[in-house]
Formats: structure tokens, C-alpha cells, sequence
């Protein structure tokens, strides 16, 4: 069994053991053939096994680099999918490695803030996840984690239909239409699933 396979049973029995857990709207979830990206509310370090276990395929997350500074933890993560992004500057490496990653059809998880939100509110969204999905021609899942993370709260996962970026795919889109569809699109489908305001 491969040490994904064996950290998905593993989350699942830690969040359904101390946690009331329920996910929605697996039904939106697209086969594992086709192109998406995952893009979700963040709130805390729970957020990427939670996503991990609504899936039913394996999918990959941008991780800050400051997780890898530990050789063996940071050996650990990369071996479930993780890989590193410099929070705060333009990673165009990273942007790059996500792109070529969903052209291959494997998905990945990216949280559009950019960073945990603060004070139930959504931060300001990023550039990036709109970017990758239009350079990559792929559609984006977006999903909704809501509840909180005191043992035995209720946990929910929602997970919303596939939005389409199609309508850009073959034009040249600048950072400024790319922070509008992230603003007027990503985030308030986000913030509709998680019912965290903007």
C-alpha cells in the first residue's frame, strides 16, 4: 500500500474519531482524467488533509518552502504530494512546476489567499491559482471548508461545481484580468461554500 494510500486511512479515522465530520457534493468532483485544480478556503494546517480525504484520487498542494527546512519532514511531504512555493514574492518556479503538474492531469490544491485567514474573514485573494488554470487550460474545484477545529465541533466540507475559465483559454490575459477573476469569480464562490465573508 503506498504512503498516501496509508496517510488518507489514517486522517480518516483521526477526523472521524475526533471530529463530526461531513462532506458535500462529491458528486461535483470531475473524473480523474480531466484537468482542474483545487482551490479552497485556509484557516489552518488541518486544511490540506481535510481536502486530501474529500478527494477520492491522489492530488498534490503548494506548501510554503519554510516546511521543507526540515529534511525529514520535508522528505515526508514531498512523498504526498507536496512541493514548495516562497510565499510573498512571484515563484514563477513554482507557478511553472503547478502548470506542467495540471497539463498532466494531476491535481493539485492551491489556497488562492495565500496564507491562513484571520478574524472569520476571507483574505484577499491571489493571482495565482486563476493563473495556473488558464495557462494550463484546466477548470477550477472550488471548495468550502466550514466549522471549526475544536475537538468534537462539526467540520464540513462543501465542495462546489467546477468553474470554467474556457472563455480565456486563447486570449492574452494580463495580471489585471487575472486579479478580476479571482476577486469577482474564485473568491466569492469561496467564500459562498466556506460562509466566511470576503
Amino acid at each position: 500500500m503506498a504512503l498516501y494510500d496509508v496517510g488518507r486511512i489514517a486522517v480518516n479515522c483521526y477526523f472521524h474519531t475526533l471530529y463530526r465530520l461531513k462532506i458535500n457534493g462529491r458528486e461535483n468532483i470531475p473524473p480523474e482524467s480531466e484537468r482542474f485544480i483545487i482551490c479552497a478556503n485556509h484557516r489552518g494546517y488541518y486544511d490540506p488533509p481535510l481536502v486530501g480525504i474529500a478527494m477520492p484520487f491522489q492530488i498534490g498542494f503548494m506548501a510554503k518552502e519554510e516546511l521543507f527546512r526540515n529534511k525529514l519532514f520535508g522528505a515526508l511531504i514531498r512523498k504526498l504530494g507536496a512541493f514548495p512555493i516562497r510565499r510573498g514574492k512571484s515563484d514563477f518556479g513554482a507557478l511553472r512546476a503547478a502548470i506542467n503538474m495540471t497539463k498532466s492531469s494531476r491535481h493539485i490544491v492551491i489556497f488562492p489567499e495565500g496564507g491562513r485567514s484571520h478574524k472569520n474573514r476571507l483574505r484577499k485573494g491571489k493571482m495565482g491559482a486563476v493563473m495556473v488554470a488558464v495557462k494550463a487550460k484546466a477548470d477550477i474545484l472550488p471548495i468550502g471548508i466550514e466549522g471549526t477545529y475544536k475537538p468534537f465541533s462539526k467540520i464540513t466540507i462543501n465542495i462546489g461545481k467546477p468553474i470554467s475559465l474556457e472563455q480565456y483559454f486563447e486570449k492574452k490575459t494580463d495580471s489585471a484580468e487575472l486579479q478580476r477573476i479571482t476577486l469577482d469569480v474564485l473568491m466569492p464562490k469561496i467564500s459562498e461554500l466556506s460562509k466566511v465573508p470576503m
